[in-house]
């Protein structure tokens, strides 16, 4: 098993949106924290808020690390992963003619991604499966 950091960048004011769109506003999550006291996240949350509020345009990193078993990342992973950013197709045939693949061969790797947690795949018209990446830095330790 393997450790894969994923991290983002983003300006404070997205972080509050973030946070307006998870708690509504700053004094509902004030309210949450008094019933749920000691939840060391809703106190980084209301941190974050109060600050980036303040300094709207300043960026900070955000990370998630996902645990991967089943997948060998390659080159073909990364590339998928790199067009998945910087080209946002629209669907996974798309993705597979902007490689020039047959898109039966790019689903199956799709969504062996998408299940170890490296991309996601939303919903789009006709049945269409968008694939999504919204990271900036991969870390993997050795």
């Amino acid at each position: 098993m393997t450790a894969i950091r994923l991290i983002k960048k983003i300006k404070g004011k997205d972080k509050v949106k973030e946070l307006e769109n998870q708690y509504k506003t700053i004094e509902n999550l004030k309210k949450i924290m008094e019933t749920d006291e000691g939840n060391m996240l809703h106190e980084l949350d209301l941190e974050n808020w109060e600050y980036y509020f303040a300094n709207p345009e300043e960026y900070l990193e955000e990370g998630k690390t996902v645990f991967v078993e089943k997948i060998n990342l390659g080159e073909l992973e990364f590339e998928l992963m790199h067009l998945i950013k910087n080209k946002k197709p629209k669907s996974v045939s798309e993705l597979a003619k902007l490689l020039n693949k047959k898109t039966s061969t790019i689903s199956n790797k799709v969504n062996l991604l998408e299940k170890e947690g490296l991309i996601e795949i939303k919903s789009g018209t006709k049945n269409r499966k968008i694939p999504t990446f919204n990271y900036d830095k991969i870390e993997i330790p050795i």
